[in-house]
């Protein structure tokens, strides 16, 4: 389960897809600790076909949900049955977009570490590209309107199993596309048996290494979040 990530700022996000964000304010900016129900970037195709950066909760909501609280846990699709399950089935199949992230984290169960107030914890990882490069995220969005009557526009990241060279640090990870996969992915017309081979023909260059404890606090956002630890905590 990926449960945290890094966002790029908007001037990183436009020179890498040359598009802006709608309505732009520069309202987006680097985040070093993303965490569910916060509000990020997605790329989604506008009504006239073009991509275009629009702003999401990281959580889906379906358009169809009714229940009186939001529901929970929604950040994340497994690829293996978001062709299936009711949550997530109409987004992968006509509702597709990508997230732009620099990296993400992932506890590694294997090893522990030292919380700032001595408690024993698993061991965060920080996890990117080899060059640092951006990378696009294979996600889900929906439109839900709220009691309020206000349109909420909220997205989840897909997960695959991991590959060969991070899986001993988890065994899950974010389904990352190509850049010559971005327009196939984000098209409404592809049937889901490609979307199914899409996913699974993902394999970017991915490397690991461990992290401070502080970014388990949602708190902390800030780039000493990513320095490499040079010894145990």
């Amino acid at each position: 389960m990926c449960g945290r990530y890094v966002s790029p700022d908007e001037a990183a996000m436009e020179r890498y897809w040359h598009i802006g964000a709608r309505d732009s304010g520069r309202w987006i900016r680097r985040l070093y600790n993303v965490a569910p129900s916060m509000t990020v970037p997605m790329v989604i195709l506008g009504e006239q076909g073009e991509a275009e950066v629009v702003a999401a909760r990281w959580g889906l909501i379906p358009g169809w949900w009714k229940k009186p609280g939001l529901p929970t846990l929604t950040f994340n699709a497994r690829s293996e049955e978001a062709a299936v399950k009711p949550m997530w089935r109409h987004s992968y199949r006509t509702q597709r977009c990508l997230m732009p992230a620099q990296g993400w984290y992932e506890w590694n169960a294997r090893e522990t570490a030292r919380s700032p107030s001595g408690r024993e914890v698993k061991q965060p990882y920080y996890i990117h590209a080899p060059d640092d490069s951006l990378l696009a995220f294979a996600g889900l969005w929906s439109t839900w309107q709220g009691p309020d009557a206000q349109q909420v526009l909220s997205c989840a990241l897909l997960t695959r199993a991991a590959l060969p060279s991070i899986r001993a640090i988890h065994a899950r990870m974010p389904v990352v596309l190509a850049p010559e996969q971005f327009d196939r992915w984000l098209s409404p017309e592809l049937p889901v048996q490609d979307l199914d081979a899409l996913v699974a023909s993902t394999g970017p260059q991915i490397v690991g290494y461990p992290v401070s404890t502080e970014v388990n606090n949602t708190r902390n956002d800030y780039p000493q979040l990513l320095q490499p630890l040079t010894q145990p905590e």
